[in-house]
C-alpha cells in the first residue's frame, strides 16, 4: 500500500466535514451580527422610553400632586397610571406629528436639537435607525432606499441610504437638484454622514433598507443572497423611490 493511499484511508477513518463547520460557523456569526443590529437600535429605543416613562414618573407617579389628584377623585391611586400615561402622549406625539402644524412645530424642534454640538450625532442616527427598523409603509419619504455613490475617488463605491431625493439645487452648485443620502459608519450605528450629491450620480440597489443598513453596519460580512445595481437608472426627478425599508 503506497503512503498517499495510507494518508487517505487516514484521513478518511478520522475525516471532519471542514465544510459543514465552516458554514455552521458562518451562520452563527452571520446570526450574531443580524440579532446586534436588531438589539442595539431596538435597545436604545427602550431605553429612550424608559427615561420618558421615569419622567412622567416624577410628575404623575405615587406621592405627587397627580396621585393626590386621582386618591381625591377616585378614593385610591391607581397604579400604572403613569405607563398608560406615556403610551397616551407617544400616541399624541405621532399623531400630532402626521398633520401639517405637527410637522412645522416638531421640524422647528428637530433643528433645534441639530443645532446642538453634542447631541446631534445620537439624535440624528437614533432617528434614522428608528425609521429603518420601527417604519415600514409611513415613512413619507425618509429613509427611501439603498444606493451606492463614487466616492471618496472615481471607481470606489460608498454605500448609503436615500433620505430626501429633491433637496434642491443647493444654490446652484449643480444644474440637477441634489438628494440627500446617509452613510452610516461600521460598526458603530450611532455615526455616520449626510451626503449630498446631483441625483444623477446615484445608482440605485435592489435592496431593501434592513438588508442595506445589515450590510453596512456588519462590516459587509452580512450580505443579502441576491444584490443587484441598476448602473443605468440613476434615480431621478420624480421617481418613486419608496421601497420597504
Amino acid at each position: 500500500m503506497s503512503v498517499a493511499e495510507k494518508t487517505r484511508r487516514l484521513q478518511g477513518a478520522y475525516h471532519v466535514p471542514g465544510g459543514d463547520m465552516r458554514r455552521t460557523f458562518r451562520w452563527l456569526r452571520d446570526s450574531f451580527v443580524s440579532g446586534l443590529l436588531v438589539v442595539l437600535p431596538l435597545g436604545l429605543t427602550l431605553y429612550v422610553l424608559w427615561l420618558f416613562y421615569r419622567l412622567l414618573r416624577a410628575f404623575l407617579g405615587p406621592n405627587t400632586p397627580f396621585a393626590q389628584l386621582l386618591t381625591h377623585t377616585f378614593g385610591r391611586y391607581i397604579p400604572g397610571t403613569e405607563l398608560v400615561i406615556t403610551v397616551i402622549v407617544v400616541i399624541g406625539i405621532g399623531a400630532v406629528a402626521r398633520n401639517w402644524l405637527g410637522k412645522r412645530v416638531l421640524g422647528s424642534l428637530e433643528r433645534l436639537v441639530l443645532s446642538l454640538p453634542g447631541v446631534r450625532k445620537l439624535y440624528w442616527a437614533t432617528r434614522q435607525l428608528s425609521y429603518a427598523l420601527l417604519r415600514r409603509d409611513i415613512t413619507h419619504g425618509r429613509l427611501r432606499r439603498v444606493v451606492l455613490m463614487e466616492y471618496p475617488r472615481e471607481g470606489y463605491y460608498v454605500m448609503g441610504v436615500l433620505t430626501n431625493d429633491d433637496v434642491g439645487p443647493l444654490g446652484g452648485a449643480a444644474k440637477e437638484p441634489f438628494a440627500s443620502v446617509y452613510v452610516p459608519t461600521a460598526p458603530n450605528p450611532l455615526s455616520g454622514w449626510v451626503f449630498f450629491v446631483p441625483k444623477g450620480k446615484l445608482i440605485p440597489v435592489d435592496m431593501s433598507v434592513d438588508e442595506g443598513l445589515t450590510l453596512i453596519l456588519s462590516g459587509g460580512v452580512v450580505a443579502p443572497e441576491a444584490t443587484s445595481t441598476d448602473h443605468t437608472g440613476k434615480v431621478q426627478e420624480g421617481e418613486s423611490a419608496d421601497t420597504e425599508g
